[in-house]
């Protein structure tokens, strides 16, 4: 796909979007071909595609004045599309139909990102500094001492001093780090 013919997709979506239904004929003659080959790949199989590629311009058309006339259309579109093909595979696993090569071809990076990564680490820093400022027989109550209650967990002196510690514990997050 050149650059010429992606315009033209953007701009008719962006005429559509403005009310000239018009539009509705040269967007489906520029976005069939492209919104079918995506579902094929990941479908794989034809009726299924055909059927994804159809939802999926129907979603667009429905969906046209949440466009968003600053961003690119085609990228818009494929989110659009990526959502149905990915409906569509749910269905078709509750059908208990295998998927080959298209599953892998779209399947996600189970490996956490090292955004995630840093994520996880500055919340147990957090985590870490709370359970700090703490009193020990708050730390004894939630386990966190290495120390054995007095108490049997199943007690209701241990369940309430339980209670309590995770009470002054949130309290604690929350004046250091708010609500979230």
């Amino acid at each position: 796909m050149n650059t010429a013919e992606r315009k033209a997709i953007h701009d008719a979506m962006v005429r559509l979007s403005d009310g000239d239904r018009s539009q509705v004929r040269a967007l489906l003659d520029a976005l069939w071909p492209i919104l079918l080959a995506f579902a094929r790949r990941g479908v794989g199989q034809e009726q299924e595609a055909e059927d994804v590629a159809q939802e999926t311009f129907l979603r667009i058309c429905s969906r046209i004045s949440d466009f968003d006339r600053s961003r690119d259309g085609l990228s818009w579109a494929f989110g659009i599309a990526k959502y149905e093909v990915l409906t569509q595979r749910r269905r078709l696993r509750r059908q208990s139909q295998i998927l080959d090569a298209p599953e892998i071809a779209l399947a996600e990076d189970p490996a956490r990102s090292q955004e995630a990564d840093l994520i996880a680490h500055e919340l147990e820093l957090a985590l870490e500094g709370v359970l700090g400022k703490l009193e020990p027989s708050d730390r004894a109550a939630l386990g966190l001492e290495g120390v054995e209650p007095r108490e049997a967990p199943a007690s209701a002196a241990a369940r309430k001093r339980r209670q309590r510690a995770l009470e002054r514990l949130r309290s604690l997050w929350r004046r250091l780090y708010g609500e979230s």
